[in-house]
């Protein structure tokens, strides 16, 4: 703890929502660099530490080693905390959640805890406390190493099945070879077992070594936040932080930056270092991620939707672009390239029947290594024919739009500039405070490097002309400023041809190879990835010939973005947007000053504003909350009170949706960028109704609903709907479905439960049935009847409310005459009901996971009760809270079934209950018999010993407390461990904005309170019911143990329970075969002894399995092909232990619980087992509503 702290003074640029934070950067006296965030409105309390370095330091020998330390470091304890998993239990303990992951450069740790006392002493100095005792003495022990790397493999297996992980995979498969970003970086057995004992490496030694090479606290940044004050919060980290060691000198290598007037800092000028180097990991490697020589095409085969990637690596030192260039006009390029509005490359794809959708974005391989990535959704015609989307990109595209429009380009990328300003200024606060931490402490990272601490919060850099010396103001504004910004058009388009052309272009593909033209016409090799086990061909193409006559290609006028629309009044004049910005981060570094209360902060309550027998409107001002300054969300809802559900109607809205989400996209696209959202979706019930949400500037949400509304009934009144339209919306409906039906085995079996379930969510066998019935005349009959017939509104708009007078009249005069019908004798609208399922049920359901999936889940669900039974529902909480302390420590880190291990509660729309859900290899079957063990277990080993005293404290306490202050039976933590208790309200809109996910909190809060109104729950203060608190304050161990073995326990001969099991088409002998095809195949070539793919495909199936007849048949097949008989004696006798090592279980030391055996005796339940189809619930009657 010794050392002064060093106080930077930085003028963060701030949005209005955190500008009643305060916010300091320091560095430690070891060189940590510190940012403290002050929030006395928190009701939480975050870390996060970030360490400069990751894979990309891995040696060769050990691929994965990185990330191995990442996950044992605090697993396996210190020397002052020992006992593994210490700092996983005590966050769980508290209601608290924890994360960390690796990249090639750095690698984050960071949790979030209730902002409480635990028995008088302050629980973050708690958890601080283990948390960084494990940098500075860990333990890694054989027994957590070897949980660890299983637990890695575990989670590479459900990596493999995730189309993402697989195409920046295949990105890797062209880099240059000579450079670590080209490497697998994730670990698997084979890297971290196998490999290094081929290679004679102890990995617990070279395991203690990266740490001590790499875990230095002069490459360290740590951000911590809370409603402390920045005082009490830098003693925090000074006391916890301020003694990790630092094992080299820094010398002084940037400007000084400003003190803070302090008097315990000394008086010599401080000067920055930057927090990598010359010797650092992330310093530019000697090699580029990317070179001409190597491979420029790879395609993976799979059976998916069809995806093509086009890559264009940028080299840093190949340009003399600065950083803060470079950075800026990526993020112009993504603007311009990845836009789909009017005149957009997407447009002009989209209506030639190309593509589904594009994404553009920039990716970070290396220091010093950027990619511009273009990611194109294809139709069957697009994947035919990539070359005739790479033909329009170059030789339409870019020359007609990019090159030919420098004065358009200038005015566009003024007005870009002016948004991106505006929508940092009123963007709303984060969904999770431990996420941005994370986020910003790998910022800091970079800091002085490649991005001003100014910036921090930004997250990017800011151009010349928004300084605030700067006199250039947006194009319109002066001759200088015009000049200035066509300056910069040009310097764009620099910037595009030295880096968006043919020469510099990276083509990665995914979908069935056998049915594109462009892959039949080059020379490529056919291969298996060691890691990912995916077959593919990659090649060396010149890139000049791939191209296709455009000349069938109608014309098409392809025009900058626009924002106009959708600008509000602030919006419209860079001065203005400057001086705002200046005032609310001035207001942030006075909010030292300011005395803030939590009670300022206490959430409005939602008001019923106007109701009558077709609608009510709900409104909630925001006039404290500054994530809602200037900004309103409003959403919709349209209930037929007449149509009864049935899947015909179900689908009938789904191409509904989905030929309303195409003829807005482009107009609406724009408003995207301002921060605007949007979505519409059918009911995730199957019932029917249709809603809207939207959100952005009051005006231009005004704007946005008026073009729905006018869009909606423009297509249900009308003959506009042609038959191509209609036939392309089907198929987008379709192709929907396919993808879902290729999702991971967890998200299958996870709806599964609600399909088999749920009243009308209807399988996907029968929705697809139905869609093939639906012609374009019965779909029109469907909308006329939908909208002339009895409807209900619910309405609700929060945050500004300056025109929600305004959009309920225009739908009333559009759309829904909720105003002006007058009332007649019509049906109440009648929610769904959930299945019940009878005391006694021991049931489960088995379908096949995706063809190429190699994991299998299960979803276990015990049904305990009614949704609004709050006595039932509080002992439910209370049983998920004491399981979310054993689960994962039983099922994942000591038996170790799977990487995806979580269980939680579980809201139906009428009845509740636990769920306990798994990923793993094993057969779903197993995963079974191990919950009923861990079941038995928590019954016998863990209520059955306990004291009411234990009880007491130790569990119904804090689970009290948690509750007494959050207003809710579920732990703060318990959303990060176990996801959404509603699962139903969690469905993603059918159609929506590309940036709906990023929004936060206060979207968050809407959606609940939106689907509270529409299910008639007006509990506005919780995600839950009611809880019943008297009986929590009485509870004793005794009641809780007979609630445990009624509703709960597998002895128990009433107990309720359904699985549904997903388990994978891949047969176990399958896998082994394949992977063993891969070890041997990878370590020939790396003795250089060569054999034709067929010929040990041959000969690996030949041996079934037994490493002797594997070695003689490659004994024999090299003796005949003239290798010497010593080399072959020496390779093959190394291959066969490496064979014999891969076919040996992968254990523990004796001292804990086995890895790939069970360690307790089988147990039976009280009700045997039964399997049934999907559709027998189905037949029986669903209890009335």
């Amino acid at each position: 703890m010794s050392g002064a702290v060093q106080h930077f003074e930085v003028a963060f640029y701030t949005p209005i929502s955190n500008s009643n934070r305060g916010m300091e950067l320091c560095r430690l006296a070891n060189g940590i660099l510190v940012l403290l965030i002050s929030d006395p409105a928190d009701t939480s309390v975050s870390c996060s530490l970030s360490v400069a370095s990751g894979s990309h330091a891995d040696p060769d020998e050990a691929l994965g080693l990185a990330h191995l330390c990442e996950h044992t470091i605090l697993s396996a304890g210190s020397k002052k905390y020992p006992r593994s998993s210490h700092y996983h239990e005590i966050v769980a303990q508290n209601g608290g959640s924890h994360n960390a992951y690796t990249t090639g450069e750095n690698t984050t740790f960071y949790f979030e805890l209730p902002a409480s006392n635990d028995s008088g002493e302050l629980l973050f100095d708690k958890v601080l406390d283990v948390l960084a005792s494990s940098f500075k003495n860990p333990v890694f022990s054989d027994s957590s190493i070897n949980k660890e790397i299983y637990a890695i493999e575990s989670e590479h297996n459900i990596n493999k099945a995730s189309t993402p992980k697989q195409l920046y995979h295949a990105t890797r498969l062209l880099g240059n070879p000579r450079h670590s970003f080209s490497r697998f970086c994730t670990g698997d057995f084979a890297t971290l077992c196998e490999e290094p004992s081929l290679h004679k490496v102890n990995v617990k030694a070279a395991l203690c070594q990266y740490f001590k090479t790499n875990y230095d606290a002069a490459e360290m940044a740590l951000c911590l936040r809370g409603p402390q004050s920045l005082n009490a919060l830098t003693k925090l980290a000074k006391k916890y932080f301020g003694d990790l060691p630092a094992n080299r000198v820094r010398g002084p290598s940037r400007p000084p930056l400003k003190k803070r007037p302090s008097s315990r800092l000394a008086s010599q000028d401080l000067h920055t270092r930057p927090p990598h180097s010359e010797n650092s990991k992330q310093q530019v490697q000697a090699q580029d991620a990317f070179v001409s020589d190597t491979f420029n095409l790879v395609s993976i085969q799979s059976s998916k939707n069809p995806v093509l990637r086009l890559v264009f690596p940028v080299s840093h030192k190949s340009t003399r672009l600065t950083f803060n260039d470079i950075a800026a006009l990526s993020e112009n390029w993504c603007d311009f390239f990845g836009d789909e509005g009017v005149g957009s490359l997407a447009h002009c794809l989209r209506i030639n029947n190309l593509i589904e959708g594009v994404v553009a974005s920039v990716a970070s391989f290396s220091a010093g290594n950027d990619g511009l990535i273009l990611e194109f959704a294809l139709t069957n015609l697009g994947w035919s024919s990539p070359q005739l989307i790479i033909s329009i990109l170059f030789d339409l595209f870019i020359p007609h739009l990019i090159h030919d429009k420098t004065e358009d380009i200038a005015q566009c990328l003024s007005e870009l500039n002016c948004t991106d300003l505006l929508t940092f200024l009123y963007q709303g606060a984060e969904k999770s405070s431990m996420e941005m931490c994370a986020v910003l402490s790998s910022r800091l990272l970079t800091v002085f490097e490649t991005l001003d601490p100014e910036c921090l919060l930004k997250g990017s850099p800011l151009i010349e002309c928004n300084q605030n010396f700067s006199v250039i103001g947006d194009y319109s504004e002066s001759a200088e400023s015009q000049t200035w910004w066509i300056g910069r058009a040009i310097k764009f388009q620099n910037f595009v041809s030295e880096f968006v052309n043919r020469h510099n272009l990276r083509i990665v593909m995914l979908g069935n190879c056998s049915k594109s033209s462009l892959l039949s016409t080059v020379s490529s090799f056919s291969r298996t990835d060691a890691h990912y086990e995916f077959d593919y061909q990659i090649s060396k193409v010149d890139m000049l010939s791939v191209r296709e006559e455009t000349y069938h290609i109608p014309d098409f006028t392809f025009c900058v973005p626009c924002y106009d629309m959708f600008l509000p009044t602030v919006g419209r004049k860079l001065g203005l947007i400057k001086q705002a910005l200046q005032a609310s981060s001035s207001q942030a570094q006075t909010s030292l000053l300011t005395v803030i209360t939590r009670n300022a902060y206490l959430q409005s309550v939602p008001r019923l504003a106007g109701k009558n027998s077709n609608y009510e409107l709900w409104v909630k001002e925001e006039e404290s909350d500054l994530s809602f300054k200037s900004k309103s969300i409003i959403s919709i809802e349209i209930v037929s009170k007449t149509i009864e559900a049935c899947p015909f109607y179900t689908m009938c809205l789904e191409v509904l949706a989905q030929l309303l989400g195409a003829s807005l996209s482009t107009i609406l696209y724009p408003s995207e960028k301002l921060g605007y959202t949007y979505e519409i979706s059918p009911s995730a019930k199957g019932h029917v109704r249709l809603s809207f949400t939207v959100s952005g500037f009051p005006e231009g949400v005004y704007a946005m609903v008026r073009i729905v509304i006018d869009q909606t009934k423009s297509l249900i009144n009308s003959d506009t709907i042609s038959p191509a339209m209609f036939r392309k919306a089907r198929v987008a409906v379709r192709n929907k479905y396919e993808e879902a039906a290729s999702a991971n085995s967890t998200n299958l079996a996870t709806l599964g439960l609600l399909i088999v379930l749920e009243e009308y969510m209807w399988p996907v066998e029968d929705r697809l049935d139905a869609l093939e019935e639906i012609d374009i005349e019965s779909f029109k009959a469907f909308c006329s009847e939908f909208i002339s017939k009895p409807t209900y509104l619910n309405l609700f708009s929060q945050g500004d409310l300056s025109y929600t007078e305004e959009i309920s009249a225009w739908l009333d005069v559009g759309l829904t005459s909720h105003l002006s019908r007058r009332p007649r004798n019509e049906p109440a609208v009648r929610e769904p009901v959930t299945q019940t399922l009878d005391p006694g049920t021991n049931m489960f359901i088995r379908r096949s996971a995706f063809a190429e999936d190699p994991s299998s889940s299960i979803v276990y669900f015990i049904q305990i009760g009614d949704r609004d039974d709050a006595q039932m529902l509080s002992l439910t909480c209370l049983a998920e809270f004491l399981m979310s302390m054993t689960l994962v420590p039983d099922l994942r880190t000591k038996k170790q079934i799977g990487y995806a291990v979580f269980s939680g509660l579980r809201l139906l729309s009428t009845t509740m209950g636990l769920h306990i859900t798994c990923m793993s290899s094993s057969p779903p079957e197993h995963l079974e018999s191990q919950i009923d063990q861990y079941l038995a277990y928590m019954e016998h080993d863990v209520l059955g010993t306990m004291g009411e005293d234990e009880f007491q404290e130790r569990y119904l306490r804090k689970f009290r407390i948690t509750f007494e202050r959050e207003g809710t039976t579920r732990p703060s933590g318990a959303t990060g461990s176990a996801g959404s208790a509603d699962l139903l309200a969690q469905i993603e809109a059918n159609v929506h904005s590309g940036n709906l996910l990023e929004q936060g909190a206060a979207m968050r809060q809407h959606k609940r309170i939106r689907n509270q109104i529409s299910t008639h729950r007006y509990n506005f203060s919780s995600d839950l019911e009611p809880a019943d608190l008297s009986l929590l304050r009485s509870l004793t161990l005794g009641q809780f143990r007979r609630f445990f073995q009624d509703k709960i326990s597998i002895y128990s001969a009433t107990r309720s329970k359904l699985s549904v099991m997903v388990a994978s088409p891949v047969s176990a002998d399958e896998i082994a075969g394949k992977r063993l095809f891969l070890q041997v195949e990878s370590y020939l070539k790396l003795k250089g002894l060569k054999i034709p793919s067929s010929e040990l495909r041959a000969i690996v199936e030949s041996s079934q399995g037994k490493p002797s007849t594997l070695v003689r048949g490659l004994f024999k097949f090299f003796l005949a092909r003239g290798e010497t008989l010593k080399l072959c004696n020496v390779i093959l006798r190394e291959l066969s232990r490496a064979v014999f090592l891969s076919f040996k279980p992968h254990s523990t030391n004796n001292d804990s619980a086995g890895v790939l055996h069970d360690m307790r005796k089988e147990v039976s339940t009280a009700v045997p087992l039964l399997e049934v189809q999907a559709n027998h619930f189905r037949q029986q009657e669903f209890p009335a509503g």
